[in-house]
């Protein structure tokens, strides 16, 4: 019984968060030219804008580009307030310029180019804290042009200064700055969470008909058949990751996030009765493909060299499965214990699939009409 309530209370605090988490990225280019120029383009998400100065002024759901304008100042005093850029002891004075709207990963983003006037001496600093009171989650995806050398580093509440024009660094650290950054993005996105939750919870049984769930006796096999359903969901949001970030193909945003709702909505009645295949390592592939497409926004457009880009791809996927592991490792140890208990069968995985389905039918529709029935924004 111990066993069951430590199931409940998880099921209960991964269903929490009422709002699906859209993840919250900026991206910062710095350019050092050979005479010691600064120069640099800030892409922020219009929904986080709007959150931190409100940029929707009739409130219809939709950011115009007269809407946008019309707050440029306090856009870009909002933004440069946060962004502070060194050499030696003192700050250099940041110039906006242009400005300009781009898309990536199907969302739109405020484009604002500026330029730098710093002191003839000494070394540079960044210090970055845009949006780190509001949500604590935010990344900065920091790109540095050092004469040609290009460096990137992803900017947190807890790694919030760096130092620029230090060259390249170390293959460790940028491998484990994407890792954790493939950690966080599964971590801290509920939706993603809570699809791969749903198909933990029944990794313990066999189905008998369409409705009756048969307890596996050997964890082996459930081990290892967990492994291949996580493995394959990594292994398609990967897939279609690479074309994403390269900008080869690009779903909007508007498209993709109903469509992770929708997984979650299915995934959730499957588990009730059947009505997706059987091997669900088949469904967790399929469903990656969508999921990966929201992904995308993570690694966007950094413009790495192909080399570090590929780097950043593979230890973004790693630290997405390292994610859904530890989750895994929460989740099975229990389930198998319970497999038998008469209780788990009938009300805990109805429950957290019923729970799921229902929560992410108010995301499917505050996404796709723009309700606004939950807050959407991860804040």
């Amino acid at each position: 019984m111990r066993h069951l309530w430590v199931l409940v209370l998880l099921a209960l605090s991964l269903g929490g968060p009422a709002q699906a988490h859209l993840a919250s990225d900026s991206y910062l280019r710095i350019e050092i030219a050979g005479d010691g120029r600064i120069s640099g383009q800030w892409d922020i998400a219009l929904r986080d804008l709007d959150v931190a100065v409100g940029l929707d002024a009739d409130q219809d759901g939709t950011i115009t580009w007269g809407e946008l304008r019309a707050q440029q100042q306090a856009v870009e005093n909002y933004a440069f307030s946060r962004l502070t850029i060194a050499r030696g002891a003192q700050a250099c004075r940041l110039l906006p310029t242009t400005l300009m709207v781009d898309r990536h990963a199907g969302s739109t983003y405020a484009v604002l180019p500026f330029g730098a006037e710093c002191p003839a001496e000494g070394e540079f600093s960044l210090r970055y804290r845009l949006l780190f009171d509001l949500d604590p989650s935010h990344r900065g995806l920091l790109t540095i042009d050092d004469r040609g050398v290009t460096t990137a580093e992803v900017l947190t509440p807890e790694h919030a200064e760096v130092a620029l024009g230090r060259g390249p660094q170390g293959f460790v650290y940028r491998a484990l700055q994407f890792l954790e950054l493939g950690f966080d993005h599964i971590l801290l996105g509920y939706d993603h969470l809570l699809f791969v939750s749903v198909l933990l919870v029944t990794a313990v049984f066999d189905r008998a008909g369409s409705t009756h769930l048969v307890p596996i006796d050997n964890l082996g096999r459930v081990v290892g058949e967990t492994a291949k359903t996580l493995t394959a969901f990594t292994l398609a949001h990967a897939t279609v990751l690479i074309p994403a970030v390269l900008g080869v193909i690009n779903v909007p945003a508007r498209l993709v996030e109903p469509a992770v709702a929708l997984t979650i909505i299915l995934a959730g009645l499957d588990n009730l009765r059947s009505i997706l295949p059987r091997l669900r390592w088949q469904v967790a592939f399929f469903f990656g493909l969508v999921h990966g497409l929201s992904f995308a926004s993570a690694l966007g457009p950094m413009r790495l060299h192909p080399a570090d880009l590929a780097l950043a791809l593979a230890c973004f996927n790693l630290g997405v499965e390292g994610g859904q592991l530890a989750l895994a490792a929460l989740v099975i140890p229990t389930a198998f214990a319970l497999r038998k208990e008469f209780a788990y069968r009938v009300l805990v995985v109805p429950v957290i699939s019923l729970g799921a389905a229902a929560l992410a039918g108010v995301w499917l529709i505050d996404r796709v009409f723009g309700l606004d029935i939950l807050s959407l924004q991860p804040r």
